[in-house]
This record gives C-alpha cells, sequence and structure tokens, in this order.
C-alpha cells in the first residue's frame, strides 16, 4: 500500500482469495479504537465512489507481535471465516462484511464495507413493540450464524449493536476471536460474563449468549407492561438459563429463538472445501475404528476422574528407562558401545586427546570434566573412521534419537531451529524439565549457524548440505529431579532420504532413532516420497499388528502462510502448550484437524504416518511466522507453536513428567 497526499493505493486479498488493486481517497489516519496501535479511516474508491473502511496497524521492522498485530489477525481470521460460510447474498445481513486484507507490508490492514445507523442504546426509546420484537430476533439470529461459522464476538453492548431503521447491524468484528481459542479477560459487568470477565476456559458461542441477553434486559424496560404481556413467560424463560454462570450450561442461541416461537435461520449449504474437510475428518476417525481404538471422545463421562483419562497417540505406554548408564548403539557406525571412563577424550581445537582417568578426581571437578569429555567408539566392526560420542549421550537414562524426515526445501532445518528457541524460551520449564546442551561447542555452533541468524538477523537459513556422514544436529540432555536423559536431533539433507539414497552412511542414523518428525510443506507441488521411503526402511520395527512402534508426528510447516484459512485458522494463534497436555481432546481435534487439511488437499503420502505408526500426532507450526522477502524477513522471524510436536512426541515416549494432581497422565 503506498500513501500520498489525499491518495492511497490498495493492493489487498479479497476473502474469495483474488488478488486486487484499488485506488482511494482518504482522509488523514488517527487512532482507532482498539489499541494505539491501529487506525481507522474512511476511503472513498475512486471507482464508483462507494466508501470503504480500513482498520490498519503501525509495527516496527523486525518487532515481535503485539497485542495490536494478533488483534488485527484474529479480526481477519473472524471476518474470512464469515465470508467464506456466507458466500455472496447467503452472508448474514446484521454483520459487517470484509473486503479485504494484506498483512505481508509494513502496515498490515482489513478492509470493511462501513456499517452505518446510531447505536441501539440511543433510539430503543423510540422503538415500538413490532421493532423491539424485531431487534430481539435479529440479534439472536445473529448469533446463531456466528456460532455455526465458529465465530464468538465477546462484545456484545449498547455501544457495539447499531440500528440502521429496519434491522440490528453489529459495528465490527475487531474483539471476535474463534470459538476454542483460550479466552482473554474482556469486557465489562454485568455485558461480559465471569469467564469472559477473569479470561478462564475457552471461548464460546454462549459467552455472546449471556452478552446478548443482558443487553436485551437493558434495553426492553421490565416495567413496560405491554412488552411483558406480549412476551410472558417466553421473557422469563429468556433471562433464566441464558445468565447461568458457566457457558457449557447455557442454551444455545438457536434453543432460545425457539423458546420465543422463532425458527433459527437455516444453515448455510456447505461449500466443496468444507465438504472436503469433513471427509478427511471422517477418514481421520475410521483409521481408528479399524484399529479398534477410539479418538478421545468430545466429552468424557463426569463421573471418569480427569487423571484416568487414556489418550489414544499412547496405547501401550512405555516404560521409563533413567536409571544408570547402560550399553547402547553409535548413532554413526550402529556398533554397541558401553561406558569406559578409561577411554576418554577432550576435545582440544585441532582433535581429540586422551584423558588421563586419574586426572577426573572426584565430585564437581569430576562432573566439570565429564561434561567436556567424549568416549571413543570402539566400533568393532572396523567399518568407519574414529569417532567419539559425548559423554552426556552415554551418562544417565536412555537416549532419545530423534529424526526429521522431509524433502529438500520443506522446512526441516527451519523447524529445529524454532524448536531450539523455544527451548531456551523455557517452554520445557512448564513441564518440570530443564535442558542443558549435550555438547556445549556443538549446540553453542547449531546457535551461532541457524538460531541466531534465523531469529536475530531475520535470514532464511541455507539448505542443509549432502554429506557422506552424518552427525547429530543438536542434542540437550532433560532433566527432571535425578532423572536425566540425551535427546538428540538428526536432520541431512532431504535428497539424502529418497529410495535411491536410502543404504549411505548418512543415513545408518535411521537404525536407532526412537521417534521421527515428519516435515509436511502444504504449498509444495511436487510429491513427498521421503516420508514412506523411510517408513518403508524401518518396516521390520512393526508389530503384530502391522503398525510400527514408532512414536511420530507429522507437522504442517510454513502455516503461518495459511494461517486465515480453514482450519489452520483455529490452531496456529494458539500457544496453549500446557494446557493442551493438560486435555488430551485438543491434541486429537489438532490431529483430526491437520489430518483433514492435507486429506483435502490430495496429499495422502503426508499421512503416511498416522496410517502406519501405532503412535502418531499431527500439528500446525511455523518456524519463521512470515514470508522473506530475498532471503531476508524484513519484520523479522519468530517461531510459532514448534514445541507442541516435540512435547507430543516426549508424551509418546513416556518421558514428561505427570502432571500435577488434577492433570492427565
Amino acid at each position: 500500500m503506498v500513501d500520498t497526499v489525499g491518495e492511497v493505493a490498495l493492493d489487498f486479498i479479497t476473502p474469495d482469495r483474488q488478488r486486487v488493486t484499488w485506488s482511494a481517497t482518504t482522509e488523514p489516519a488517527g487512532p482507532g479504537p482498539g489499541g494505539p496501535g491501529l487506525h481507522v479511516r474512511e476511503l472513498t474508491l475512486r471507482a464508483g465512489q462507494q466508501r470503504v473502511l480500513q482498520r490498519r496497524l503501525r509495527r516496527e521492522p523486525a518487532a515481535g507481535p503485539g497485542d495490536d498485530e494478533r488483534q488485527l489477525d484474529a479480526e481477519i481470521a473472524a471476518g474470512l471465516r464469515l465470508a467464506r460460510r456466507y458466500p455472496g447474498g447467503a452472508y448474514p445481513h446484521t454483520l459487517p462484511r470484509l473486503l479485504g486484507y494484506r498483512v505481508d507490508v509494513e502496515r498490515p490492514y482489513a478492509l470493511w464495507q462501513p456499517v452505518h445507523g446510531p447505536k441501539i442504546q440511543d433510539v430503543v426509546d423510540g422503538l415500538d413493540n413490532d421493532a423491539l420484537d424485531r431487534m430481539l430476533v435479529d440479534l439472536l439470529s445473529t448469533l446463531v450464524q456466528l456460532g455455526a461459522a465458529g465465530v464468538v464476538l465477546r462484545t456484545i453492548g449498547p455501544r457495539t449493536v447499531a440500528w440502521t431503521g429496519e434491522h440490528v447491524m453489529i459495528r465490527d468484528l475487531r474483539h471476535a476471536v474463534l470459538a476454542g481459542t483460550p479466552r482473554t479477560p474482556l469486557g465489562s459487568p454485568p455485558f461480559a460474563s465471569q469467564e469472559q470477565l477473569r479470561g478462564t476456559g475457552r471461548a464460546d458461542a454462549r459467552d455472546d449468549v449471556w452478552s446478548a441477553v443482558v443487553l436485551l434486559g437493558s434495553l426492553l424496560d421490565p416495567d413496560n407492561d405491554s412488552l411483558r404481556e406480549r412476551l410472558g413467560a417466553r421473557y422469563s424463560a429468556l433471562l433464566g438459563d441464558a445468565l447461568e454462570p458457566r457457558a457449557a450450561l447455557r442454551p444455545t442461541a438457536a434453543e432460545l429463538l425457539r423458546q420465543l416461537g422463532h425458527e433459527p435461520p437455516a444453515p448455510a449449504a456447505r461449500t466443496a472445501e468444507l465438504e472436503r474437510l469433513a471427509a478427511g475428518r471422517r477418514r481421520f476417525d475410521e483409521v481408528f475404528r479399524q484399529r479398534g481404538q477410539s479418538p478421545t471422545p468430545a466429552r468424557e463421562p463426569a463421573h471418569v476422574p480427569e487423571r484416568r483419562r487414556r489418550r489414544w497417540w499412547r496405547a501401550r505406554p512405555p516404560a521409563r528407562r533413567t536409571g544408570p548408564a547402560r550399553g547402547r548403539d553409535c548413532y554413526l557406525c550402529l556398533d554397541p558401545v558401553e561406558w569406559a571412563e578409561q577411554d576418554l577424550y577432550t576435545w582440544a581445537g585441532d582433535g581429540y586427546r586422551p584423558i588421563d582417568p586419574g586426572s577426573l578426581g572426584s565430585g564437581r571437578r569430576r562432573d566439570d570434566r565429564l561434561q567436556q569429555a567424549f568416549r571413543r567408539c570402539p566400533n568393532p566392526s572396523g567399518d568407519a573412521p574414529p569417532h567419539y560420542l559425548p559423554a552426556a549421550y552415554l551418562l544417565g537414562g536412555a537416549p532419545i534419537n530423534v529424526g526429521l524426515i522431509g524433502d529438500s526445501g520443506v522446512g526441516k532445518t527451519h523447524l529445529l531451529a524454532g524448536i531450539m528457541r523455544e527451548i531456551e524460551s523455557n517452554v520445557l520449564n512448564d513441564f518440570g524439565i530443564i535442558t542443558n546442551a549435550v555438547d556445549i561447542a556443538w549446540h553453542d555452533q547449531f546457535r551461532r549457524t541457524r538460531v541466531h541468524p534465523l531469529y536475530q538477523n531475520g535470514r532464511t537459513l541455507e539448505y542443509t548440505r549432502r554429506t557422506d556422514e552424518v552427525d547429530f544436529a543438536d542434542g540437550l540432555v532433560l532433566s527432571h529431579g535425578p532423572h536425566r536423559r540425551p535427546l538428540m536431533f538428526f536432520d541431512i539433507a532431504g535428497e539424502m532420504l529418497a529410495p535411491e539414497h536410502q543404504r549411505t552412511r548418512a543415513t545408518q542414523f535411521l537404525a536407532v532413532v526412537d521417534a521421527l518428525i515428519f516435515v509436511a510443506d502444504p504449498a509444495r507441488a511436487e510429491p513427498d516420497v521421503t516420508f514412506e521411503a523411510v517408513l518403508d526402511r524401518l518396516s521390520h520395527r512393526r508389530g503384530a499388528d502391522g503398525l510400527l512402534d514408532l512414536p511420530s508426528v507429522v507437522v504442517v510447516t510454513k502455516s503461518d502462510l495459511l494461517r486465515f484459512e480453514e482450519p489452520v485458522d483455529r490452531w496456529i494463534g494458539r500457544s496453549d502448550l500446557e494446557q493442551r497436555w493438560r486435555d488430551p481432546r485438543l491434541v486429537t481435534a489438532e490431529s483430526r484437524d491437520a489430518y483433514a487439511f492435507l486429506h483435502a488437499r490430495d496429499r495422502l503420502p503426508q499421512l503416511a504416518p498416522l496410517h502406519r505408526c501405532r503412535r502418531a500426532t499431527l500439528h500446525f507450526a511455523s518456524a519463521t511466522g512470515a514470508s522473506d522477502a530475498d532471503g531476508v524477513f524484513p519484520f523479522g522471524a519468530r517461531p510459532h507453536r514448534c514445541a507442541q510436536p516435540l512435547v507430543s512426541l516426549l508424551d509418546m515416549l513416556g518421558a514428561l513428567p505427570a502432571p500435577p494432581e488434577g492433570g492427565d497422565t
């Protein structure tokens, strides 16, 4: 968007995904309602002199997302949901209409049709009973249509509802969110319920029922005998159950309309896009029916203690192996290796130098020396050059070796950088886990060459280069109380995972992996053959049921580019990691939606892990949060939900401590 004196060139995306350019004239912008960083102004289009409302954001380059940016994103997501659920003439006449948006510019914005008409509180005294009845039906019918689209307004009140002279009109969607989004404190009594005021639980369509009923009660004078006589018991019912403290106990807007003797508006015809998503969700459920399992039900029986809920992706919870060090396989040569203090080395800058066992000492001196020590792999097969394993890999509990799978360019390295960035922000501390490096120098190199260039300098990372041999990309020790387990990540060039390169030394790490992260790029045109190629190579690990006993996650990466597409819009903005850990239904819901998203786009090979692994979940994530321009992120890069798939893997592996009393186990 280019500004000149009184003239604006608008280049934006419409709800039906078309790129449009408009010329308009404008008045100077001023701070708009909703935050000091959001500006509102009316524009006049040169063609047809149509007036449009622009809400735009001012942000600084490389700045992180603020409340105003998140609010604008949520507003656009709500407007797009409505526009796509109610296309063309089916759009509710009581709701403002989104005309277009642009978010990949210095000043992101949304364009709306202006809403005209006085606030309902200013004209209610002059309305006759027919108009009041129409107002009541309009408002509840609007809530039915919002609920069907999965949108919650959160701000219904005397100042946010207008009267056009013929019907009610919602003034804006600037605080709207999608149903299921964690509540944040908003509103004021009595128009917001206590759940909304405190910001507890998740946004529910019945939050708006509370607000609408309180608004109607304040507008409809209880001493108006003629109105009371017409509504009678219906009005009492309207003000009864609808004011239950918990949203889950309130009637829906459709139920209230029926109580008042009105039929709710008919649901909009399901679009082809929604039909494809519904088919994908049905297929997801069918997978578990065929296995004799059932995904976590939408509502648990009230008498079942929450701690006894079972997670479908943990059908066979593994034992927690956190005892003393034992023999394990080398991830470079696959030979067994035992801990041996008489064969330790340290890195001297130009090579490995042996450590005199007598110099280790005891106590803190010994701990410090071991933290920098390496064990030379004996490699009895004699088929590899000399190589050394970090002492931390051989000490403590059983290691967790995680391989990243996906073709070149899908974003594996960016995702791993995002995982490490979120771990640095202490996301695992909420689970009682403290992390430190397996190899301090190696970890520092990964930070300097991967994490810092991406997140401090805002530059894209180079593709991982092909090599004949591969070491781990980065490694951490997960500590919980006295228990420690090394967590190792392996990331190689995607083409090395293709069938024709599967038997090279660089892919030998697959023989010792304990879990897999499959990285799916939904925008990629070429089919990704690496998913099934890797699963084929590991087919010897299938159980009696034919499924691989290999915990796996499928990550729909680059989801920021699709954050306004359904159902990505439902998940990508969320950061409720710990709540998801406590409520397995959320993991099931996201997996079902991600499966449906890929299924609707015929990305069937990317769904192979769910079909072929006994335990697998699917997730939406973004390592950068934005598109780059010639290798640079002009407004900075930041990870979104990169830790979610890792936490799911750790959960499947039994590596998460048990939640506190009242949580899920």
